[in-house]
Formats: structure tokens, C-alpha cells, sequence
């Protein structure tokens, strides 16, 4: 039981973390004397350090939900988050870092759907995490 609303807790913590770096990411493209250059920069920075918290908590939660013994569907939700996460850090991120290398060099890089997709998958880790946690924690309490 106190295993449950340890996991719930990171699951509610890692929502948010993903809401207020979602509104620092909007904020920080209508501060009018910031540069979008900088702006990109600063946002691969911060998803960078966030992508490895993001790791960490993963871990957490997939450890914790097979220690307490969670049900099937409690297991895939925590599956589904670490191929999310695989998608966005290993496949997504670095296509998305290259663009801004290339912003910063002053190309400008062709259309892409890749940022739209990012942003569908941190919809989905987020719609994730909410049942997750609302599962655990209607266990727990």
C-alpha cells in the first residue's frame, strides 16, 4: 500500500514537472527580448536535463510498480510511458536538437512534423501518468 502512493506521488510529481515546463516553453517564445535562436537553445538545454529526471522517474515507477506487485494494466501504463519516453529521447530529441544547430547557424531547416509529434507524445506520457496515478491512488487511500 505505501509502495502504491510512492508510486502515484512520482507519477503526480513527473505531471507536474511536464505542465510547468510545458508553460515555460509557451512563455519563453512571447518574451519579446528574447531571440528564438535563444529561445530554441535554452529549450534543448532544459528538455535535455529533463529527459534525464524524466529517465530517473521512469525508473522509479517501473521498479515500484513491479516491487508492489501491480496488476497487468498498472504494468502496461508504465510500459507505455517507457516507449514513449524511447521515442521522444532516442528518436525525436536529437532531430529536433540537430534543427536548432541549424537555426543557430542561421539556416533555416525545412518543415517538419517531428515537433508536433513530440508534443502528441508528451499529450500521451501525460494521459498516462494522470490514470496511473489516479489508479494507484484510488488503491491507496
Amino acid at each position: 500500500m505505501k509502495l502504491t502512493l510512492f508510486i502515484a506521488v512520482i507519477a503526480i510529481l513527473w505531471i507536474g514537472m511536464i505542465l510547468a515546463i510545458g508553460m515555460e516553453s509557451v512563455v519563453k517564445f512571447h518574451t519579446p527580448t528574447l531571440t528564438k535562436p535563444v529561445a530554441f537553445d535554452v529549450g534543448r538545454t532544459v528538455f535535455s536535463a529533463f529527459n534525464k529526471v524524466q529517465l530517473g522517474l521512469l525508473v522509479l515507477i517501473i521498479v515500484g510498480t513491479m516491487m508492489a506487485g501491480s496488476g497487468f494494466f498498472d504494468k502496461m501504463l508504465a510500459i507505455g510511458l517507457l516507449a514513449v519516453l524511447v521515442l521522444q529521447i532516442f528518436w525525436l530529441f536529437p532531430d529536433l536538437s540537430q534543427r536548432v544547430d541549424l537555426i543557430l547557424s542561421g539556416t533555416k531547416p525545412p518543415a517538419t512534423y517531428k515537433h508536433g509529434l513530440y508534443g502528441l507524445l508528451e499529450l500521451a506520457k501525460l494521459a498516462l501518468l494522470v490514470i496511473l496515478a489516479w489508479r494507484l491512488l484510488s488503491v491507496s487511500l
